[in-house]
Parts: C-alpha cells; sequence; structure tokens
C-alpha cells in the first residue's frame, strides 16, 4: 500500500518536468516546437529563418505571414527529386523561397505551418526526406499564430514567386 501511496504523489510531479507545448512527433527528425515564443526569437534573432506555409492558394489569398513562402502540399508532393546520395527519384519538389525564387537551402531552418497541423507535418516529413535538416512543424493552428502575432498578417493572392 506503501508503494501505490508514493507512486500516486510522484507520478503528477513528474509530468511536471515535461515542456507543456512539446509537439509531439513520432519522426525523431523533424523537431518540436516548444513555444511561439522561440519562433519570435528567431524571426527577431535571424533574419534567414524560414517559414513555409504549405496551405493551398485560396487559403493564402484570405490571409498569409508577410514572412512566409508558399508552397501548398499539392505542390510539394506533385513533382520529382533525385537523392544526391544513392540516384533515386522520388515524389517531391523542393520548396521555393519566396524572396529569391530558388529552392531553399537545406541547411536552413524551416518552420512549416498550414491552418490545423496535419499538412504541416506530412510535408515536414516529406522535406525530412528530401534532405532538410532542421524542420520544424508549428503545431498551432494558423489562427494561433494570427493571434500570437508572429509576424504581420496580409491578404491576397501570390502574383509572383518574389512578390
Amino acid at each position: 500500500m506503501q508503494i501505490f501511496s508514493i507512486l500516486v504523489l510522484l507520478l503528477p510531479s513528474i509530468s511536471a518536468f515535461a515542456p507543456p507545448n512539446v509537439a509531439r512527433n513520432r519522426n525523431p527528425t523533424i523537431t518540436p516546437l516548444f513555444s511561439i515564443a522561440d519562433l519570435k526569437a528567431d524571426f527577431a534573432i535571424n533574419p534567414k529563418t524560414f517559414l513555409l506555409d504549405v496551405r493551398e492558394p485560396s487559403e493564402w489569398a484570405e490571409g498569409h505571414f508577410t514572412l512566409a513562402s508558399p508552397s501548398p502540399l499539392s505542390t510539394l508532393t506533385s513533382g520529382t527529386w533525385m537523392d544526391p546520395t544513392n540516384g533515386k527519384f522520388s515524389p517531391g519538389t523542393f520548396p521555393i523561397d519566396r524572396s529569391t525564387g530558388v529552392a531553399i537551402m537545406s541547411n536552413r531552418k524551416i518552420y512549416v505551418h498550414c491552418k490545423m497541423g496535419g499538412r504541416a507535418r506530412q510535408a515536414a516529413g516529406l522535406l525530412t526526406q528530401m534532405g532538410y535538416k532542421d524542420v520544424v512543424v508549428l503545431e498551432e493552428t494558423f489562427d494561433q499564430l494570427v493571434a500570437a502575432e508572429i509576424c504581420e498578417v496580409v491578404t491576397g493572392e501570390v502574383l509572383d514567386l518574389t512578390d
């Protein structure tokens, strides 16, 4: 009985050491986001921090972050890429940096978001397969990110890759 009482008392305190908003990923190569404050700090410290919006063009037109680059999941999964380590071709398309018009470098940190989180997880898995080393899935919904004011939100369609 004493052992049971000790366990009952200790279990809640053990769980208190877990970070509150840790994204639960089964893929260990995808970095979880611990807080929106971390994202804001990355934008403040490193202007090359990359925010990839994998929502569809109609969702982008309704509202998007000024720091984001659009790369709908349907586009990311539509092409073919070659793994340089083995020459094998796989489905997928490299995301394009809106500010430069070229593919995002694989050594850049990439935050991925969508409306609810599901497409962001899919895109992050694909990016990891493509060799991107530091992919962070934003588990917060688009509305939660807007409310957190990570950056300015604007409306309108993508006019060009570098608009």
